[in-house]
């Protein structure tokens, strides 16, 4: 009788070791995604820098309705 107890209380112990190792992996995971989702809402508000001149005379841009066309002069 015993003997059945322990292994229960082991198989016990093995499950919830189980699951807070899911759980510890589905938190980091959801870390993760948050911090890389969060960074790519970010990144298209942060301004470009400014042209300089010789980047002026390479690149002429044209607009057109929603979109920028933007054509090499090389």
């Amino acid at each position: 009788m015993m003997i059945y107890l322990l292994n229960i209380i082991k198989i016990y112990m093995l499950i919830r070791s189980a699951y807070g190792v899911y759980v510890s992996f589905v938190f980091l995971k959801w870390i993760i995604l948050t911090t890389y989702t969060s960074l790519l809402w970010i990144l298209p508000y942060i301004l470009k820098p400014p042209l300089q001149l010789t980047d002026k005379e390479l690149y002429n841009e044209i607009e057109i309705d929603d979109y920028i066309m933007i054509n090499s002069n090389i």
